[in-house]
């Protein structure tokens, strides 16, 4: 039934279709009605400009407790944001929907050019990405980044997705509504805010540079980290380009309390799934009254075989041209990741030699044993020297795992040698094979 459904809306054109059954993320934007940002130990509410410090939820049992004590505010602690947000919108019983902005250290921002790519074909392309732009974190991450730039020139912020849901829950838990999370530093509006801006909150520094709603930049480093001479050197470099342009600096929560009630581009925005399901019920409700609607007016007219089957022609048609769509978003996408592959495969499995342990191990294996001459070439090894017993270096040689076709390379002497080996680790002819067919 779903799927016939799909099948009726998907018919419509796609703007008259996101007017009628809405678009998620500005749907939930719309529909706050209290916004939030942490800063440091304090929670503050933008439309009243009162603030709460954040407390250790295991050290009070009900939202009631005059004597707590603050915390230096790690995010992480969704239970401390939930209880200060209760306390703060305590006043009614009215359904609040929330707008969170968290430290952007809570955000991790990458750059990549992505010059001619947008909407879904850019995000699908930064998410196939994902691996090779944040090696290091195993955790699933939720994506926010503008569906296009002109420049080509792409920032994409990173948050994890377990922390969506878990904030998202723990404001469940008090009645609250979590719409959406996004960074503080994108609170300011946008009639007030410069294209440069600077959140400090003691513990780190953010720089944000932005073009008509679009990021353009994105610098961040821990304050402690600027006593370092390099990093405090690096970072003035970085600024310096900037120093003759207007800069906001928001360094204190007063910062943020005289921006009023904050707004955001969709496009940075995080949605967490709780809140993007709530928002799809209501579109899915919407859809199925649109569909019985589109579908009454075919009973009405499905008396007329020949109009019958004209719909029954358009629907096969305009599922074969949403196929057809699909399955180009898909080679594209595939595409990116082939270019990538072939752009990059050559440097990435470019073998290793080794060079530092194969000499250590040779030292080990000719231990009291003179060596005039050594080559290595792409993995071959060539040895020639003076012994006493050549076949007994022959033969821990060829003992040794590290080693291969371990071959005298010339007529040995009673006490001289020649000896070609190969590192077994190293396959220069494997890779020439895969990667330059044309020269071998």
């Amino acid at each position: 039934m779903t799927d016939y459904i799909n099948q009726i809306t998907a018919l419509i054109p796609q703007g008259v279709r996101e007017k009628v059954l809405g678009n998620s993320g500005r749907e939930l934007l719309a529909a706050v009605t209290d916004t939030l940002v942490v800063f440091g130990d304090d929670l503050l509410h933008l439309e009243t400009g009162q603030s709460e410090k954040l407390v250790n939820a295991a050290e009070t049992n009900n939202l009631e407790a005059t004597s707590v004590a603050p915390i230096k505010v790690e995010t992480r602690n969704f239970a401390a944001i939930a209880t200060a947000a209760k306390r703060l919108l305590n006043s009614t019983d009215t359904p609040r929907t929330l707008l969170l902005f968290l430290a952007p250290s809570e955000f991790a921002a990458t750059q990549q050019d992505m010059l001619g790519m947008t909407g879904t074909n850019l995000r699908s392309a930064i998410t196939l990405q994902r691996e090779s732009i944040l090696p290091a974190c195993d955790d699933t991450l939720a994506l926010a980044t503008a569906n296009e730039n002109p420049t080509g020139r792409v920032i994409a912020l990173w948050t994890r997705a377990d922390q969506l849901s878990d904030l998202f829950d723990a404001f469940a838990q008090y009645g609250l509504t979590l719409a959406a999370i996004a960074p503080r530093i994108l609170a300011l509006p946008e009639n007030t805010k410069p294209e440069n801006l600077l959140d400090d909150d003691g513990i780190h520094t953010t720089f944000v540079r932005s073009h008509r709603g679009v990021l353009e930049q994105w610098l961040q480093i821990k304050n402690d980290e600027l006593e370092e001479p390099a990093y405090a050197e690096q970072w003035q470099t970085e600024m310096a380009q900037f120093e003759s342009e207007a800069m906001q600096r928001a360094d204190k929560i007063s910062s943020y309390t005289l921006t009023g009630s904050g707004s955001i581009e969709p496009a940075y925005t995080f949605f967490p799934a709780g809140s993007l399901a709530i928002s799809r019920k209501a579109q899915r409700v919407r859809q199925f009254k649109l569909a019985a609607a589109i579908f009454s007016g075919i009973l009405l007219v499905a008396a007329s075989p020949f109009i019958s089957q004209t719909l029954e022609l358009q629907m096969a048609t305009a599922r074969l041209d949403s196929n057809r769509a699909m399955s180009v978003e898909a080679r594209e996408d595939q595409a990116v990741v082939v270019d990538f592959e072939n752009r990059w495969g050559p440097i990435n499995d470019f073998p290793d030699q080794d060079v530092a342990t194969a000499m250590f191990q040779l030292q080990e294996v000719l231990a009291g044993e003179q060596l005039s001459s050594l080559e290595l070439s792409e993995g071959l090894i060539r040895i020639q020297g003076t012994s006493s017993d050549p076949q007994a270096i022959l033969q821990r040689l060829e003992q040794d795992p590290m080693f291969t076709e371990v071959v005298f390379s010339r007529a040995t002497s009673n006490t001289r040698y020649y000896i070609d080996l190969r590192l077994a680790t190293v396959n220069f002819e494997a890779y020439i094979v895969r990667y330059f067919q044309d020269k071998t």
